[in-house]
């Protein structure tokens, strides 16, 4: 007996309690052993409308939905309570796809007993009018919703039919009316199937949903590690990006969870393919590169042929390399105040109507930013970001100073962080050393010109040079511009790509998320913007969030705590549960509470993590980059801590009208990331005024 283990099923068995989980291994256990004998009572249900669906008995309360291929193939494919299980079985079809070579579940509506197999005639408007069936076929439309889809005119058609189709034929129907040329996802669908001499069932098309079990104990260690099965596996809509031959750089954008990461990872392995190989993985944050450490090892990636690290340490191994500022220090990585201190003592000599803040910001933000080497080049830069005019005097008098706090840097033996970025990319570049092959970089947004143009150094320019994801979207960090032509990167035409199925989050945390970017205009880092139009989500169901307002601080701690057990009532163990706010100060009394209640806590810093490992964790919304989470709960979720709207009230004094909009729109993203950190479940509270991107958006949308 072979015995198949659903994307569906296992869902179901997380979300269950911890009791009824050990009941469901001890059943999957019996099964194998004699799925005939009376204790497992695998039968069909009058009430299905698929003969290929059977019930199978968990103990008295539970029951398991198994699909049946053939006289000895079993699939798992639900579990829940006997009323819930068999509401489930009832609503679903279960087949064999032979033009996919992949095993559909179709959701039959309670409308509609019979779906009639024949196609209507065709409108002139129908958007598949000049498509044939048997293409639509070929890209997993069941032949009994033929009709259905030939009936679509526009996207909103497509909704209704979200819960209907199966997966990966809405999706591919999606990307067929996104602009994809049908005949690509064919040929993708193609390069999935299984080989002449290969088993079907195991075909790269059918492995993205089932995974087979092929000992007693194989459900029991994927539910102990906790561990998405099919976290890694490449969608045939990203294979084509990851394993393709470029001419030269290529970069693929999309919202939360649509898998940029994954074809990252999976670009990696294709390169590192090349014995000669030597691929740059790398990003802007450090709890980033931590975890993708851990995703690489499932991977089974040559170790001697790439490099994984955060963009920093990449510069510092690079400048220790070439004995670049040798024994200098640098500055930036704690904070500006050691810059704004060397500023003060220039400024104690010079009379002027500049402070240190503004000279050290004009230093970074445009002199360093843009590598202007002499008075000349500075006084032609535009200065892009920077909202105070000023008259060439003016920039004579600030190049004045510029050049005295360089010469008491260099005397201090001090080095500004992107500063060094410039000296060792001039180095590269004067000297053609390009220590990579190629090199891929994800979540592009975070990087500054500085750090582009570093990355643009590293490898020598040609075919398949550089690898870029990121989402504009998720631009967290206010007051950074960058753009790609300007460090050297081309990346116009064909060679950018933008994904749009959400593979991570349900669709109601989707629909919030991405209304509260909505409206806003993203810069693609290329002289376009991004559009969050088409951006859906293949994860239907699901609880909606949930936003609470309360009266004081003590009551927003009672709120987490009392969420915080509901989840562990509903089976989430303490470590998928992360806790998180602006700052790690507002979650002080939270601290204290989890401490009485004997509740276990990490807490996460940068690449350090303090406490439990087993634990809750606590992090900022920053810190919560590039992490997810089955249950995220929120804190400090309201009007001062998460503005909507620019007031005087702090932090709005002083700045002038496209600072504040630059502010409000890096809050945006950074609530939109936070949300789209959970795949789950999201609940968001806070105290004071009720945060305006939140509170009347959650009634309006759900």
């Amino acid at each position: 007996m072979r015995l198949f283990l659903s994307d569906t099923f296992y869902e179901a068995v997380l979300s269950l309690p911890k009791k009824i989980q050990s009941k469901v291994i001890a059943f999957q256990k019996k099964f194998r052993e004699n799925n005939a004998s009376n204790g497992i009572h695998l039968e069909p249900i009058a009430q299905f409308k698929d003969n290929a669906l059977r019930s199978a008995r968990v103990d008295d309360n539970y029951r398991a939905i198994i699909g049946v291929l053939g006289n000895n193939t079993y699939h798992l494919l639900y579990v829940g309570t006997h009323e819930d299980a068999y509401n489930w079985g009832m609503r679903k079809r279960f087949a064999w796809n032979e033009h996919t070579q992949s095993c559909q579940l179709i959701t039959v509506t309670e409308s509609e007993e019979v779906v009639s197999k024949a196609a209507p005639e065709t409108t002139e408007n129908a958007f598949f009018k000049d498509v044939t069936d048997d293409k639509l076929l070929a890209i997993g439309v069941p032949q009994e919703l033929l009709g259905k889809v030939r009936a679509i005119q526009t996207l909103d058609d497509l909704d209704p039919l979200d819960d209907m189709l199966p997966n990966d034929a809405y999706e591919n129907i999606f990307n067929l009316m996104d602009g994809e040329n049908i005949d690509d996802i064919i040929a993708g669908i193609e390069s999935g199937r299984a080989k002449a001499n290969e088993d079907e069932l195991l075909s790269d098309n059918n492995k993205r949903r089932f995974v087979e079990l092929t000992d007693d104990d194989e459900l029991q260690r994927i539910i102990d590690k906790d561990m998405d099965v099919w976290q890694l596996f490449l969608h045939p809509s990203q294979r084509k990006l990851v394993n393709a031959d470029y001419k030269g750089t290529m970069k693929v954008s999309g919202g939360a969870g649509t898998g940029k990461t994954v074809a990252a990872l999976h670009r990696m392995k294709y390169l590192t393919s090349n014995p000669n190989a030597n691929v740059l993985f790398t990003t802007y944050t450090r709890t980033l590169k931590e975890n993708l450490d851990g995703l690489v090892q499932k991977m089974d990636i040559n170790r001697g042929r790439y490099v994984l690290n955060n963009i920093d340490q990449i510069l510092i191994e690079c400048a220790r390399q070439y004995h670049i500022k040798d024994g200098f220090k640098i500055l930036d990585y704690t904070g500006d105040e050691e810059s704004l201190k060397l500023w003060r003592e220039v400024l104690e000599t010079e009379v002027t109507e500049f402070d240190e803040h503004f000279l050290y910001d004009e230093y970074i933000d445009v002199i360093v930013y843009f590598g202007n080497a002499d008075a000349h080049s500075y006084m032609m830069q535009q200065r892009v970001g920077r909202t105070k005019a000023l008259s060439r005097k003016q920039r004579m008098e600030i190049w004045k100073l510029v050049e005295k706090y360089v010469a008491l840097k260099q005397e201090r033996r001090y080095i500004d962080r992107l500063e060094l970025f410039n000296e060792t990319t001039n180095y590269l570049n004067e000297h053609n050393v390009r220590p990579f092959t190629n090199v891929i970089a994800d979540e592009f947004q975070d990087f500054s010109n500085p750090e582009l143009k570093f990355l643009r150094a590293l490898v020598a320019e040609g075919r398949n040079d550089l690898f870029l994801t990121g989402d504009p979207m998720q631009r967290i960090y206010s007051g950074r511009k960058i753009n790609f032509s300007t460090a050297g990167i081309n990346v116009r035409g064909v060679r950018s790509r933008r994904l749009k199925i959400n593979y991570r989050t349900t669709e109601p945390i989707k629909r919030v998320a991405v209304s509260i970017i909505k409206g806003q205009t993203y810069d693609d880092m290329d002289g376009g913007t991004e559009s969050t139009k088409g951006y859906v989500s293949l994860i239907h169901g699901g609880e909606k969030p949930q936003y609470v307002m309360v009266s004081n601080a003590t009551e927003e701690v009672t709120q987490v705590a009392e969420w915080i057990e509901a989840c562990k009532n509903s089976g989430i163990s303490l470590k998928d549960i992360c806790i998180a706010a602006p700052s790690m100060g507002l979650m002080k009394e939270l601290q204290t509470r989890l401490h009485t209640d004997g509740t276990a806590y990490k807490v996460l810093k940068g690449t350090s993590k303090q406490g439990a490992s087993d634990g809750v964790s606590l992090c900022t919304f920053h810190s919560l980059k590039g992490l997810e989470f089955k249950a995220v709960i929120l804190m400090g979720v309201n009007e001062r801590n998460v503005p909507s709207k620019a007031t005087e009230a702090y932090p709005f004094n002083g700045m002038d009208a496209l600072e504040k909009k630059e502010y409000l729109s890096s809050k945006r993203s950074l609530l939109y990331v936070a949300i789209t950190r959970a795949r789950g479940l999201v609940y968001m509270v806070g105290y004071g005024e009720p945060c305006g991107l939140v509170a009347d958006l959650i009634k309006k949308l759900l």
